[in-house]
């Protein structure tokens, strides 16, 4: 490979290859989200939060088919927010670009956040702050080498996290088929209506259980921020986003089948994680700790990502742009890596324990709240540049990853996160993470329109 082909034209070395991509899409949709967050999906929704999975997953495959036809359309671009400033504007495109790093940052937060959650399990008298501030810093120095060595690290954690579910799944199936039992009782098919009832909680429950869903599944648009790394971008992106729906079936409703078999729903707790608590029922020895190990390197690996994509995205926002701010962010180092968006984006992240400190142990929630909200406008913006991207391009100029069922799919996808956002704000305990998305947004967007005013004068 030559010089040329192993570099991107916004400097960035390609260094990651097709098994980094694949597992880097992996890392996405595996983390706290499922581990620790599906104990207040189950608790919010009972046994119908299955169909809620179901229900983002095929929302979820359907964005990222837009925004694959989108990266693979230019991959000169860095990231996302190049083409929503490209199709919809430079003040658009600024304002979803620094809302989307303090998306990153917010889940790299709430990551660190569950790390205190975890390791009270072995050490009940540990600060929960200091699991996750030492993985940050391990974490910075790991992304300040290289990205292949983030690949790397993501391509351990992800067989890691792979093992562990197919094996707790297939467990769990086993008990099922032999009449197993556990301290609950027997492993079984009944658990899922029993208790109430497959909808227990019934329609304001499932409408309940929507957000934490959607905050498992954030994450899941990485794929598209490895394309400037990428050494075959247009091969390893599309079996990535194809590969999609399996990752969803296999990760996310075969595990929670899994718990639901094995423990009754209002039985699964809110407040550790309910994989550690399955396995801690069936008896076998040391089986709660190996999975509390695993949900440990889950968090430790979602929050690699989270801070690989919160450094790449703060570099692009600056890149090119004038001032001290543009000028010390949005240039690379001598090993082509976004160093001080990394170093900012850590520094940031490390505020979590200032939040628990503050709200103590709805913390975890109200950030995994704020990230959804803050997402949920993100993807809205990105679906929409997708059909303004398509409207302005001829049809003979589209790639072969097209979209498809356009333009009507498309507007499928957007309403549903319409409805989505209004959902929020109608949840008591959504409603003010919705509000504060929607103030940030009116406040970046306030602050590049006065940007615009000086650079005019």
């Amino acid at each position: 490979m030559d010089n040329k082909d192993s570099q991107s034209n916004s400097g960035y070395k390609r260094t990651l290859t097709n098994t980094h991509i694949q597992v880097i899409a992996l890392g996405g949709t595996i983390g706290t989200g499922l581990f620790l967050g599906v104990g207040e999906s189950i608790h919010r929704a009972g046994p119908s939060v299955i169909l809620i999975y179901i229900i983002v997953g095929v929302f979820l495959f359907l964005l990222m088919r837009a925004l694959g036809e989108l990266i693979l359309s230019d991959l000169s671009k860095h990231t996302y927010i190049d083409f929503i400033k490209k199709y919809l504007g430079k003040n658009i495109g600024f304002i979803t670009g620094y809302l989307y790093w303090l998306s990153w940052i917010t889940l790299g937060m709430a990551e660190t956040t569950a790390l205190g959650i975890y390791f009270q399990y072995w050490f009940p008298n540990l600060k929960p702050w200091i699991p996750g501030l030492i993985t940050i810093i391990f974490l910075l120095l790991i992304n300040l080498i290289s990205a292949r060595l983030f690949g790397n690290l993501e391509f351990s954690f992800a067989i890691i996290k792979i093992i562990t579910i197919i094996a707790f799944v297939i467990l769990v199936i086993y008990l099922l088929i032999t009449g197993g039992k556990t301290t609950f009782g027997p492993v079984t098919l009944s658990n899922l209506t029993n208790h109430g009832g497959f909808f227990a909680k019934g329609g304001k429950g499932f409408l309940d259980g929507f957000q934490m869903v959607i905050f498992s599944f954030i994450g899941t648009e990485l794929i598209g921020l490895t394309a400037a790394e990428a050494q075959n971008p247009k091969v390893t992106l599309k079996n990535a986003i194809n590969q999609l729906p399996v990752r969803i079936i296999l990760f996310y409703v075969m595990s929670i089948v899994a718990i639901l078999l094995v423990i009754p729903w209002p039985k699964v707790s809110t407040t550790s994680s309910p994989f550690v608590q399955t396995l801690g029922a069936t008896g076998i020895r040391n089986a709660s700790s190996i999975i509390n190990f695993v949900v440990i390197s889950a968090a430790v690996s979602s929050t690699n990502s989270f801070l690989y994509s919160a450094g790449r995205l703060l570099f692009s926002v600056t890149f090119g742009g004038k001032g001290k701010w543009n000028e010390t962010f949005g240039h690379l180092s001598r090993r082509q890596l976004p160093k001080n968006g990394l170093i900012l984006s850590a520094l940031l992240m490390a505020l979590a324990p200032f939040v628990t400190l503050l709200i103590g142990n709805k913390a975890f929630n109200f950030i995994a709240s704020t990230s959804t909200s803050m997402f949920l406008i993100i993807w809205c913006l990105m679906i929409i540049t997708h059909i303004a991207y398509r409207r302005s391009t001829p049809e003979n100029k589209l790639g072969g990853f097209k979209m498809p069922g356009f333009p009507i799919i498309d507007y499928f996808i957007l309403l549903f996160f319409i409805l989505m956002i209004i959902l929020l704000l109608v949840l008591p305990d959504n409603r003010i993470p919705m509000i504060a998305a929607l103030l940030t947004f009116i406040i970046l967007y306030s602050i590049s329109k006065i940007w615009d005013k000086e650079k005019a004068e």
